[in-house]
């Protein structure tokens, strides 16, 4: 891997580890209605921004805009699930475990897309799994 693409990671990786400390933090702090209001609140005020940036010259809907529509569905409701998980239990434990969620992307590009993965992929998803089960416990 680049150098580069491996330091991008780890800053999304410290991002996304901020954003779930963050979170917990707050929303035991205000409860998960609030921090959700909150939450939602600032963020239209970000996607409103970045809707500003990247308007298109016409709006179309085909099949690609399909899939990042349902995409956003799923995407949301998975957020919500794990914002209420979050709440009842440890953020170390939910967050480690909802973590694994790239594994179901790798299933589907194998299965769907009929992209391939090496041995020491196909391992390091077991591992992953495994760990998921343990950390679980």
């Amino acid at each position: 891997m680049k150098m580069k693409l491996v330091a991008l990671c780890i800053a999304v990786i410290i991002f996304w580890g901020l954003w779930a400390f963050l979170f917990k933090i707050g929303a035991d702090e205000v409860g998960i209605k609030k921090a959700l209001f909150y939450t939602y609140l600032f963020g239209m005020f970000i996607s409103l921004a970045i809707v500003a940036y990247s308007l298109p010259d016409k709006l179309e809907i085909n099949k690609g805009v399909f899939f990042v529509l349902l995409a956003t569905i799923v995407g949301f409701a998975g957020t919500l699930l794990w914002y209420f998980i979050l709440q009842k239990y440890k953020a170390s434990i939910v967050t480690s475990f909802t973590a694994l969620y790239p594994i179901v992307t790798v299933l589907l590009s194998i299965l769907i897309l009929r992209e391939k993965i090496s041995l020491p992929n196909a391992i390091g998803i077991l591992l992953a799994i495994a760990a998921g089960i343990l950390l679980s416990m």
